[in-house]
């Protein structure tokens, strides 16, 4: 009995303990219950007073109550029952063995009530177990909120170190323990661990601690298996350090191993020191759940620190590597400027005997001379001309790739410079007994680099020279191709050989692997001089015997060959000349605009895109261009300029600071009317436009619509929209067949028809059908409203898509429904018209 408290406590506990009874009821009632409790392996409290619940509660820590009083008592109690907190949920009993009115007792909230003494230990035990289960329920509930809490925290950005104090400190309070530890290791065999996150002291993160002192951690990190023991001060795993745990009085021990995808990464150290308190098997189930989420974040952790480090290293070693080629760069730009030197020397070393021979050789043929002199002195003249040629195309071959790529244009004619060529390998063909004759009857002008262009005959004819059959027959030909975007010059060298298989082909221009054709980088030398000037180059076999190389180079275009128009009258101030200049650079922009300023009005644009956008809307008279520009190149610009009805006229000169490159020929054949590289004169740059300005006054005089409109008809043009008419679609369909076939490269072509036909088709159809479709695809109109869509380089897939987005701009334009068909015709063998016929196209007749 405590004085002035009003409970007794049963001290006496047996090893079979069935659980905790607090018994309410007055001494005499109360003790005999506790007596038939206490012999049944019950431990026991017994209260009379509301004062003396709280204090009983914190000695017991009761499970179940057990109420021996009156109804009106009861009432009492119970009220007071419910403000103790360690009271409120458990579940209570009422006897009512002892008093004659039960029914007044039935109005209570109580859990069950106790007719007989034989009921009581029943009663009781039923009790117990509900109370017990609904207690493992509540922690198993709180254990899975804080484990769901803890996988959030570990799935989130925080931090690792973060994400392990938060889990440390919700397992501690889900387990009650003293310390809740995450240690880590570097290997299964580690001497030293460290303390990242714990929740006894903070003080501890990051200690180092030597795992040999710790032999429960020691058997879990060598096992790989949780160690669990419950006394601590009994264990003889802990007897070697039993004397440093005694005075903490450790109860029992916790270790859970972190494991993931078979690496052991640490544990998680728990410990509590109550002497009622162990790590049953909830606990361990939640320790080691909770061991699960904390070793994969500590994996990817690490995971994430290596590969950062990785990413360092090799930015470190990016730096290195750069500085490396910068200076090996560095040094072979010197020794680059050394090999310029020589060959500069050589260069003049070598030409100037020659140009002595040369000179005096054509004062020779200048004086008076016999028949056979003369002959001889011209042959003299011309062997030294060759020599000076293979001096000159040695001297470029040693400069190297840059060399190749630059080019002096000229105008000249491609069929005369067969034909020269011919004249010059006739000897060697008649060694070999092979016939060597030209068939080159036109006059095709064009604008190229006549040394290029001859090497590229000679090496053509010479290869065709060596493998034709005995007594056979080389024939060189030209002819005029028309295209729709300016017509060009074809050439063929043809010999009567055994030929190339037709799967050998594609790799004869290879220059590390080629077919039974050619020897050396010849042929890629070929190729690479042929596309400089803007055309094409392959080989074809016959079906009878032999092989055709071809290639193909732009025309000049018409106005660069017409005589020039006589001098227009100058306009009056009122009516200057508007010029468009389009340049990136802010100095050379103002540069140009200061210097035509003087005598036109100038506008100027920064990037390609902006000068075709201000070409169109405020259509000036002359537009001059930088080549190289950001979102859109010169060159593209003047083809978009050129494409364009409303702009086609416009004349353009392009400037470029890279002097003699492939752009210079490609410029004057998109149709710009000048070139000019930089740095320019100023008067220069003055006369130049005044010229292209007057050619272009002459233009506009001699030119009426009619003229204008049979032009359209003649190169393939339809004067309604602006695009190619059927007979323009024809030869682009044809030349691109023929690319796609020869380079294996994909060809879609798609017809759009209409419901009813669409007359007249709308002036705007044009511009709506070009914002769907690439720059190189090609559309017509065949009349009617019918259109023609080629698409170079494309899936038929892709194409589908294409003109699926097209189609709504279409039907809204033309106020009609269209039907579409697409197909890949790269690798089909139907004529063009047959091709078309297949899609739905109209034939000629119905249009």
């Amino acid at each position: 009995m405590s004085p002035g408290l009003g409970f007794t406590v049963r001290v006496e506990m047996q090893a079979d303990q069935r659980g905790r009874v607090l018994v309410v009821a007055a001494k005499e009632a109360g003790d005999a219950l506790m007596e038939r409790l206490t012999s049944s392996g019950y431990h026991c409290a017994s209260t009379e007073k509301e004062s003396g619940l709280a204090q009983v509660a914190d000695t017991l820590q009761p499970e179940v109550v057990l109420l021996a009083v009156t109804a009106k008592r009861a009432a009492e109690m119970l009220e007071s029952l419910r403000k103790v907190d360690r009271l409120q949920r458990l579940p209570v009993l009422v006897d009512l063995g002892r008093t004659r009115s039960a029914d007044a007792f039935k109005r209570l909230a109580v859990d069950d009530w106790i007719r007989s003494a034989d009921e009581v230990v029943p009663r009781l035990e039923a009790a117990l177990r509900v109370g017990r289960l609904r207690d493992r329920e509540e922690r198993i509930r709180m254990r899975m909120g804080m484990l769901l809490e803890i996988t959030q925290a570990a799935t989130s950005s925080l931090e690792l170190e973060e994400i392990l104090r938060i889990a440390v400190d919700k397992v501690g309070r889900v387990t009650g323990t003293d310390r809740c530890s995450v240690v880590l290791v570097e290997g299964s065999h580690a001497r030293t661990a460290k303390v990242v996150a714990t929740q006894e002291d903070p003080s501890l993160v990051q200690l180092d601690i030597e795992v040999m002192r710790y032999p429960e951690l020691r058997r879990a990190l060598e096992t790989r298996e949780a160690v669990v023991i419950d006394e601590a001060q009994r264990d003889p795993l802990m007897e070697d350090v039993r004397t440093s745990i005694l005075p903490l009085g450790v109860k029992s021990i916790l270790v859970q191993p972190l494991i993931c995808q078979g690496d052991l990464l640490g544990a998680l150290f728990l410990r509590v020191s109550r002497a009622d308190a162990s790590f049953g098997r909830d606990e361990q189930e939640f320790a080691q759940a909770v061991a699960g989420v904390l070793a994969n974040s500590i994996r990817n952790a690490r995971l994430h620190t290596a590969v950062k480090k990785k990413r360092e290293d090799l930015e470190e070693a990016y730096v290195q590597r750069y500085q490396e080629l910068n200076d090996a760069n560095r040094r072979l730009k010197e020794l680059n400027r050394l090999k310029d030197e020589i060959i500069a020397v050589c260069s003049h070393d070598l030409r100037a005997p020659l140009q002595v021979l040369l000179g005096h050789g054509r004062l020779l043929q200048e004086g008076p001379l016999e028949a056979q002199q003369r002959q001889s002195a011209e042959a003299m003249i011309r062997q030294g001309k060759k020599i000076l040629g293979l001096v000159e195309s040695l001297l470029e071959k040693g400069k190297g790739e840059a060399a190749r790529l630059s080019i002096e244009p000229r105008v000249l004619d491609v069929a005369q410079l067969c034909r020269d060529a011919v004249n010059e390998l006739e000897i060697l063909a008649a060694d070999r007994g092979v016939a060597l004759r030209a068939d080159c009857p036109d006059s095709l002008m064009l604008i190229g680099d006549e040394v290029k262009l001859h090497e590229v005959l000679q090496n053509l004819i010479t290869n065709a020279i060596h493998h034709a059959r005995q007594d056979g027959e080389v024939v060189v030909s030209t002819q005029r191709l028309g295209r729709p975007d300016g017509d060009a010059a074809k050439v063929c060298v043809q010999d009567d050989g055994v030929g190339i298989p037709p799967d050998e082909l594609h790799l004869v221009f290879d220059r590390y692997r080629h077919g039974g054709k050619g020897t050396g980088l010849g042929l890629a030398i070929c190729k690479e001089f042929v596309e400089l000037h803007g055309g094409e180059i392959w080989a074809e076999s016959p079906p009878d015997t032999g092989c055709v190389f071809v290639f193909t180079l732009p025309l000049a275009q018409e106005a660069a060959r017409n005589p020039r128009p006589p001098p227009a009258a100058a306009p009056a101030p009122q009516e200057q000349p508007r010029v468009l200049v389009v340049e990136d650079e802010p100095e050379i922009a103002a540069v140009l605009s200061e210097v035509l300023r003087s005598k036109y009005r100038v506008d100027v644009a920064r990037d390609g895109a902006e000068g075709l956008a201000r070409a169109k809307a405020q259509r000036p008279d002359l537009v001059v261009m930088d080549v190289f520009l950001p979102k859109l190149d010169g060159l593209d610009a003047a083809m978009a300029l050129k494409s364009s009805t409303d702009t086609a006229r416009i004349p353009v000169i392009l400037l470029s600071a890279h002097q003699g490159v492939a752009e210079k020929v490609r410029s004057l054949n998109l149709g710009a009317v000048d070139y000019m590289s930089k740095p320019f004169n100023a008067v220069e740059l003055l006369n130049r436009t005044e010229r292209a300005l007057k050619l272009r006054q002459g233009e506009r005089e001699q030119q009426e619509k009619e003229k204008a409109s049979a032009l359209q008809r003649r190169t393939g043009s339809d004067p309604a929209t602006g695009l190619h008419d059927r007979r323009g679609l024809l030869l682009r369909l044809e030349q691109e067949v023929a690319r796609s076939r020869r380079y294996h490269r994909a060809l879609s072509l798609a017809v759009l028809r209409p419901d009813r036909p669409v007359d007249p088709v709308p002036s705007s159809i044009a511009d709506v059908m070009r914002k769907r479709v690439r720059h190189p695809d090609a559309i017509s109109h065949l009349g009617g409203g019918v259109f023609a869509v080629v698409l170079p380089e494309c899936q038929a897939e892709a194409a589908r898509a294409v003109i699926n987005r097209m189609l709504p701009d279409v039907e809204k334009v033309t106020d009609t429904e269209y039907r579409s068909a697409v197909a890949d015709v790269s690798q089909d063998s139907d004529s063009v018209e047959m091709l078309l016929e297949k899609l739905g196209a109209p034939s000629p007749e119905d249009t």
